[in-house]
């Protein structure tokens, strides 16, 4: 199962993508050398598209890993709602000189239209190679329903699995499931990427793992499945299994 190119950014990512989130100190407490480890062992799996944020503490675990690895080996996506000091702190604590997807974290619809003004902003990081791709990561159904339209976002993060769970007791926003597919197929069809976040529900569809990525590995329009992992065993299950998803899919 090789890379995919995701949307129109050109960017090759492979269909499996590591969230790091749980490698952080809100969660598992890695140091940066054992979630680098940890990261590295993905990447020989196949899993070179990791994903970051500037609140999840885990740039330094990916800066650790890129000591062991060449920076165009691996695809990275960061996150942040800082307009202004954002991208510079991001691309500091990462230690590389760009982020290939740089995303406005958890956009909602009351703050859509300041998170566009973000991108055009962050036109100039993408002139200067800063930033390869841009996007929204979004929990909303109607935000993914405007962006179609908007040359400025290439790159969505969706929550997207069958039960609409985007944290535990937390639906999807202002719209449901079905709305959140139309959108993220009809951004897909003009050519944004779309990765497929919370396909275990933040663990809470993590009972029946074999559903809940089937639901979104079968979903035509998902370029990658972003999956928090906690252990070198969880990666290479999660890899085996999606292997097996796309062989039933041809």
């Amino acid at each position: 199962m090789g890379p995919v190119t995701l949307g129109n950014t050109g960017l090759r990512v492979s269909r499996l993508a590591f969230g790091t989130a749980y490698m952080g100190p809100q969660s598992d407490h890695l140091s940066p050398a054992e979630g680098a480890a940890l990261l590295l062992h993905a990447s020989q799996c196949g899993v070179t598209f990791w994903d970051t944020a500037d609140d999840y503490g885990t740039h330094a675990h990916i800066a650790t890993a890129l000591h062991e690895i060449p920076r165009a080996k691996v695809v990275i996506a960061s996150k942040t709602t800082d307009r202004i000091e954002g991208p510079e702190r991001i691309l500091r604590e990462l230690s590389t000189d760009y982020v290939d997807i740089l995303l406005v974290h958890e956009v909602n619809l009351s703050w859509a239209d300041a998170a566009r003004e973000t991108l055009i902003t962050w036109q100039g990081e993408k002139a200067r190679g800063r930033a390869r791709a841009l996007g929204f990561a979004t929990h909303s159904a109607q935000v993914a329903g405007l962006v179609a339209d908007w040359p400025e976002v290439e790159v969505l993060m969706l929550p997207l699995n069958a039960k609409g769970v985007c944290t535990p007791g937390s639906p999807i926003e202002d719209g449901g499931i079905a709305e959140m597919l139309v959108a993220a197929e009809r951004a897909w069809a003009v050519g944004k990427g779309i990765v497929a976040m919370k396909v275990m529900g933040c663990g809470t569809l993590a009972g029946d793992p074999v559903a809940a990525m089937d639901f979104a590995a079968h979903l035509p329009y998902v370029h990658s499945l972003c999956i928090g992992m906690r252990s070198a065993r969880q990666v290479e299950e999660n890899m085996a299994l999606l292997e097996r998803l796309s062989c039933t899919n041809d």
